[in-house]
């Protein structure tokens, strides 16, 4: 991209006093200026007080209800008030010429003329399309109406109510077109993985950038779903670039309650439930598996002896260890609130309690969190507002990726014997011996029990923020924030349960602490052209944000006794201690104008300029722009005799936004600790030395997407009807990939670079529909469904394919890649073998000779070295046997009311994704109702493999006999509650209770326990061992997902 800025390192306290500075002198200079004029106008501004008017009034819903919380108006000024509890209102209106407007979500504006009247009482009817809503875009606000980008706003009653969640994330999961949600780890306390409109990118995180009442902060942030009042969600990259750099993957902004002017108002809510898993697989029982592991073994050694003996079979256990390691886990959920204020302030104030067992042993998630809003008017011009956010989260749960396969717990869990006992009679881990056992038995129960993984994390967030009206159209801010945290992860592993093996103990504690700070600035200012039907709005400011990491850890093996846990590592007899350090700073100007034709013709353009210090000294700077553009067609003359619609607008917008997601020295050469080290062109194991890792590349710069859209705003039959259509494309250039550099010369591993191209499009529909607005019944339906093709369109030139850096799981299948991105492929393929059947008894398969014994695993001659098949089965007949990526997404909401009765009903689905069943390799072949299908003697039909899987030669482990289509369809939440009448009851508002069932119903020809599968947590496509989208759709013995039910109740007083 065309770099319009000077090409030198970022630094954070000369820009920000700078542009502080110069904030404070021009708003100094204005206001000046506007005092003079105040002085000048002193004998006129008093002739127009004698001709105020004091108007007061009631405002009521449909039902004749209160409606708090209205703004009123006064048509083309910033004189204004909020009616307070009981819907009351009093305001002082310049003359008898002012026009009220009279706004509120969900319902129709209203304006009335005062003319001679002191007392004005409305009602105001429901918006059904509510395209006067407020929608929350980059550093401000818009109404649907006028809004001319893909932007998906949800309001508190449109996310699941009451859910059982400790993440922003899964609130999110099915609402929205373009949007996909899946698992990201079912452990408690996790959350799940966002994805906006496909993966953009390869070597980086695809998640969006959050941003929480307009700080920017890490992906997976837990707060309380209580305390969300809306979130809204950028889509398309013109609503998107005023983020810039951090914008490529969406951007996500989420608004938490404020209070209004009327009486404080307490709301107490709280819900206790329980979790189960999700799905069984039918397992056999040790008599079972003990005649099928005898026929295998004897048809693949047969050295005479049954693996396993009359003795074994004579204990007599049968051991379903999954129930034994499973329990049905407990989750709470308690939330008290306050909130209010006057014509002058407001506050929130809000306390959250959260607790979830997990449903496997020793895995839980507790949260304690306080949030507190605040904002106070100084005089006519000035405010003052503050947000404050702190929480205090434990969990705990062993670490289910210690190194080794058969010490991941849920690994150990699924591929226990049932054979043997999981505790004695008096409670104690049984260690149960078969006669061929030739290790002491590790019982799986006790890589829960047996080990502590604590983790404490303390957070707090918030910002000061300052407005003043320079002039009546001219809007100040000064908004300042901090983000604070410290991880604290302490772990011991008791001598037999070690990862460390050589019954040796281990434990660590391992401290993060994380801080950012952000200074940002903005003018806007707001006016009419001549003649009044043209306005424009403008937007300027500059941000900057400073990150700083800093990362203690410190651990030992062989301690004196087993007693002291982690709390005395000075003990142990090895000992190694690290700490690192990092930081990075990203300083941004950016800009907006807007345009509106009598809110007909709109025209939005944006540009943000953002400097970033993890990118070359020769590209620091990049620019990214958008134009949107949009016309109300309903509005034209033309089609205002068509009755049946209401709204119709068409859309167009084009914009680049980019992604700046690295590791803070990217660009800079790094080296790490090794045995040996490279010399004069060649590599020594005479001794410890350094190894370079990333060779220095000062011309790295940000990925970077473009993208066009096109979208159809419409409401049909009085707005019983509404929805929008949405078609986009994108292109991402200046993919970041590691390419390998040649021999040893070099004295570096790889180069980070910008060498590669993806490509993005889909389709989006969003449908609403008020089928029934009866006064005592009502039915809504809402439908969202969305597609998305990627296609990655360039690689490195001279590595067009990259497959050995994405590596299989650890343990049987081994280091054979079972992904390949290729140029013309796609994110997500998956890569292996066409299974084709087992070897018949006589028969002889020329590809594989060395297949000679019955029941063999048979795979499809598919290339050779010429690119045909040349007869030989090897490494060459792999090809792409799958995606993990789905064809579509939708979801399906019904909300039904019935006098206080209501009912809600979420489906949600995904069609077309593939997953590779690792389970089914390592678990189902021998303990499940799967190994019922392996060919033997006795079971010639079986289709199946009765001796392996080709010995894993080649990877063969991966065939299309493990890919398995993960279409499903869940009724995510139902929700059945009563809303009770209270009207006569001065001291409550409102009492609501209701219970409520999550993952209630999955429907699926999956034959895992879930097709919402975790991320796998293998190696990606990068070298330094980050986690991207690259590695999703892998069955892995992740931490399944749960059923919840809940029952609750919410009072308002």
């Amino acid at each position: 991209m065309e770099n319009y800025f000077p090409k030198h390192p970022v630094k954070f306290s000369r820009f920000a006093f700078l542009f502080i500075g110069i904030l404070m002198i021009f708003s100094g200079t204005l206001i000046a200026s506007e005092g003079e004029n105040q002085l000048a106008g002193l004998d006129e501004n008093s002739n127009l007080l004698k001709q105020q008017i004091v108007v007061s009034g009631k405002v009521t819903d449909e039902n004749n209800m209160a409606l708090p919380g209205v703004n009123i108006v006064v048509e083309g000024t910033t004189i204004g008030t909020i009616t307070n509890a009981d819907g009351a209102y009093e305001l002082t209106v310049p003359n008898s010429e002012a026009v009220l407007v009279f706004s509120y979500i969900g319902y129709a504006t209203q304006q009335i003329a005062v003319g001679n009247q002191t007392t004005i009482n409305i009602t105001l009817a429901p918006d059904l399309t509510s395209i006067d809503e407020v929608v929350v875009i980059g550093y401000g606000e818009s109404t649907r109406k006028v809004v001319t980008g893909a932007i998906v706003s949800l309001k508190e009653d449109e996310m699941t109510k009451g859910a059982a969640t400790s993440s922003i994330s899964s609130m999110l999961q099915g609402r929205a077109a373009g949007v996909e949600v899946s698992s990201n780890d079912g452990l408690p306390g996790q959350a799940l993985n966002i994805v906006i409109r496909g993966s953009t990118s390869i070597s980086n995180s695809n998640e969006p950038l959050y941003v929480i009442d307009g700080f920017p902060v890490p992906a997976g942030v837990s707060i309380s779903p209580d305390d969300i009042a809306s979130i809204d969600i950028l889509k398309d990259a013109a609503s998107a670039a005023i983020y810039g750099s951090r914008a490529s993957a969406g951007v996500v902004l989420i608004t938490t309650k404020r209070g209004s002017a009327g009486k404080t108002e307490i709301s107490m809510d709280g819900y206790y439930g329980v979790q189960s898993m999700i799905g069984e697989v039918e397992r056999l029982d040790f008599s079972e598996v003990a005649r099928i592991a005898n026929l295998n073994y004897a048809a693949g050694v047969n050295d005479g002896n049954p693996w396993y003996n009359a003795a074994d079979l004579a204990l007599g256990y049968n051991t379903d260890w999954l129930r034994e390691a499973t329990r049905q886990a407990p989750v709470q959920n308690y939330s008290l609130r306050a909130s209010g204020g006057d014509d002058v302030s407001h506050f929130a104030l809000s306390g959250n309690y959260f607790n979830q067992q997990g449903i496997f042993l020793k895995s839980d998630f507790e949260r304690y969190s306080f949030r507190l809003n605040t904002d106070r008017k100084f005089g006519k011009r000035a405010k003052i507002g503050m947000n404050v956010y702190t929480s205090r989260i434990t969990s705990d749960g062993t670490d289910r990726r210690p190194g080794s396969r058969t010490l991941n717990p849920l690994y150990a869990i699924l591929r226990a014997s049932p054979g043997k006992a999981a505790y004695n009679d008096d409670g104690t881990l049984a260690q149960t011996a078969f006669s061929r056992d030739t290790q002491p038995f590790k019982n799986p129960i006790g890589l829960f029990t047996e080990r502590e993984n604590d983790v404490l994390f303390w957070r707090t967030y918030g910002n000061v923020f300052i407005d003043f009206n320079i002039l009546d159209n001219l809007v100040a801010r000064l908004n300042s924030g901090f983000d604070h945290g410290t991880r604290t992860q302490s772990q011991y592993q008791t001598p037999e349960y070690s990862m460390m093996g050589s019954n040796m103990d281990w434990g660590q504690i391992d401290e993060i602490k994380t801080t950012s700070y952000l200074v940002e600035g903005t003018l806007n200012y707001r006016f009419k052209l001549l003649p009044d039907a043209h306005s424009l709005s403008l937007l300027a400011g500059g941000s900057m944000q400073y990150e700083d990491e800093f990362g203690f850890v410190a651990d030992g093996t062989n301690f004196p006794t087993t007693k002291t846990l982690y709390y005395n590592l000075g003990s142990a007899e090895n000992q190694t201690i690290g700490s690192y350090r990092s930081d990075q700073t990203i300083i941004s100007f950016f800009g907006r104008a807007s345009y509106d034709y009598q809110q007909k013709i709109l025209l939005n353009l944006t540009l943000r300029a953002d400097g970033a210090s993890q990118f070359g000294e020769n590209d620091k700077w990049g620019t990214f722009p958008s134009v949107s553009a949009a016309w109300r067609i309903s509005e034209e003359e033309f089609l205002q005799s068509a009755g049946f619609l209401n709204d119709l607008k068409v859309r167009v917008s084009y914009g680049v936004t980019g992604n700046n997601g690295f590791s803070p020295y990217t660009s800079l050469a790094r080296v790490g600790a090794t045995g040996t080290y490279t010399f004069d062109g060649s590599t020594s194991t005479a001794g410890l030395g350094s190894d370079g890792i990333f060779a220095p590349n000062p011309d790295l710069k940000w990925e970077s997407t473009r993208m066009f859209n096109v979208g159809l705003d419409f409401g049909l039959f009085q707005n019983r009807l509404f929805g929008a259509f949405e078609v986009y494309n994108s292109n991402t250039e200046d993919l970041i990939i590691d390419k390998p550099l040649s021999g040893p010369s070099t004295g570096y591993m790889y180069i980070r670079s910008n060498v590669g191209s993806m490509h993005n499009q889909g389709v989006e529909l969003t449908l609403g529909g008020h089928i029934v607005t009866a006064q005592n019944f009502k039915w809504t339906i809402n439908v969202n469904f969305s597609t998305n093709d990627n296609e990655i369109t360039q690689l490195d030139g001279e590595n067009p394919i990259l497959q050995y850096i994405a590596r299989q799981p650890y343990g049987e299948i081994g280091e054979h890649p079972y992904r390949q991105l290729i140029e013309g492929g796609k994110m997500g393929d998956f890569f292996g073998y066409t299974y084709r059947g087992v070897l018949q008894p006589g028969e002889v398969y020329s590809p594989q000779p060395n297949t000679t014994k019955a029941g063999s695993a048979l795979y499809e001659d598919i290339s050779g070295p010429e690119g045909v098949p040349d007869g030989i089965i090897n490494s060459m007949d792999r090809s792409v046997i799958g995606n993990a990526n789905p064809d579509f997404l939708y979801g399906i909401n019904n909300h039904f009311e019935f006098h206080g009765l209501y009912l809600d009903m979420f489906w949600q689905g995904v069609v077309g994704n593939d997953v590779f069943n690792f389970k089914a390799i390592a678990h189902d072949q021998e303990l499940t109702t799967r190994a019922l299908d392996r060919y033997s003697t006795t079971n010639p039909t079986g289709t199946r493999p009765g001796v392996d899987w080709f010995a894993n030669e080649y990877g063969s482990y991966v065939n299309t006999e493990f890919i398995e289509d993960a279409t499903y369809l869940k009724l995510r939440n139902l929700t059945v509650g009563y809303n009770f009448d209270l009207r006569k009851v001065k001291w409550i508002q409102n009492l609501n209770i209701y219970v409520q069932g999550q993952n209630f119903v999955t429907i699926t020809n999956y034959t895992g326990y879930d097709p919402d599968v975790s991320y796998n947590y293998g190696k990606g496509m990068s070298n330094d061992g980050s986690q991207n989208s690259v590695n999703r759709g892998v069955d892995d013995f992740g931490y399944p997902n749960y059923r919840t039910f809940t029952a609750g109740i919410k009072v308002t007083f």
